[in-house]
């Protein structure tokens, strides 16, 4: 995937405030030695949204810190952009893997989870004229997408289905859900996560593994963010690695502002072997790429399956 020719500012002004800003600084100059390369552009549609006026009015508006603490990790500004543009090029990168396609064919994605558009403002800077689609549990977040982000948002509830026609979308993403969701809701959201995609699409979602488990054994500050113990954590592991699926609810006090979520909100990890033998029966399990997302999290690709 050509990071750089699909971060590449198509507006005139933002290209010449590009390149003036470049000249302008040396600091940048030394940091990116190539003005069109990616990590440059990658700076400009996030640190530099966050420097300069002039530049954050060619780029979507960045969602306030209430809607960012509930729908997007709790992340400041800096980490909401820079998280979204990595995790774009993950999902860019992969679909091409997966598919066989340019990711400039595309001409529809869904996020599911869309949260304050953190994933999807990147989609819009990289592909304008793709058809964006979100959904999100948290219906202020959905209404925060659709007022400034140009697309079709919607709040769905904890229980399909989405309102949108089947195969609405070349590719459906969903980031950091089925890590929440419990064994009961896992095949249901698959299924219509199928049935949303178009029947040559492709659907990837990430999720918990083993890898996540191991790391939080060690990590207190995987351990605060999971919401799990350490001394448990052990325990946990050797659960995961015979069921094949691991669902822990997580205390009703520790998700303090977090709106529209289920009675059994938690974390959630599973193995690929429960994928193939659950998610299998609706749709083509093409792989799994251990820890692709953020060096942390698993991403499956799959293919839909009809009548399935």
């Amino acid at each position: 995937m050509n990071l750089a020719k699909l971060l590449a500012p198509r507006d005139p002004q933002l290209q010449q405030l590009a390149k003036d800003l470049y000249a302008e600084r040396e600091d940048l100059r030394q940091a990116f030695p190539d003005p069109a390369g990616a990590e440059y552009l990658g700076w400009l549609g996030s640190h530099g949204v966050l420097a300069y006026e002039t530049i954050a009015a060619h780029y979507p508006a960045l969602p306030p810190e209430g809607l960012r603490a509930t729908a997007c990790g709790g992340l400041g500004l800096e980490g909401h952009l820079m998280t979204g543009v990595a995790d774009f090029r993950t999902v860019g990168e992969l679909f091409e893997v997966f598919s066989g396609r340019s990711i400039e064919s595309l001409r529809s994605v869904l996020d599911f989870g869309c949260g304050c558009g953190r994933l999807l403002r990147w989609f819009h800077t990289a592909l304008p004229e793709c058809q964006l689609l979100g959904a999100d549990v948290r219906e202020a977040t959905a209404k925060w997408c659709g007022d400034h982000l140009p697309g079709t948002f919607l709040y769905n509830g904890t229980e399909p289905p989405l309102d949108l026609p089947d195969e609405s979308a070349d590719l459906t993403v969903a980031l950091s859900v089925f890590s929440h969701l419990s064994r009961e809701q896992s095949l249901p959201w698959m299924k219509e996560l199928v049935r949303v995609t178009k029947k040559d699409g492709l659907i990837l979602v990430s999720t918990h593994g083993a890898f996540a488990l191991a790391v939080t054994m060690r990590s207190l500050e995987h351990q605060r963010g999971l919401k799990i113990p350490g001394d448990e954590v052990p325990e946990l592991l050797r659960n995961l690695c015979r069921d094949g699926f691991l669902h822990r609810v997580s205390p009703a006090e520790t998700l303090g502002r977090a709106d529209g979520v289920s009675d059994d909100y938690g974390e959630t990890f599973l193995t690929e072997r429960f994928a193939r033998e659950q998610w299998g029966t609706v749709a083509e399990v093409l792989g799994c790429v251990p820890v692709a997302l953020n060096l942390f999290q698993d991403v499956f690709a799959l293919r839909p399956k009809r009548g399935g």
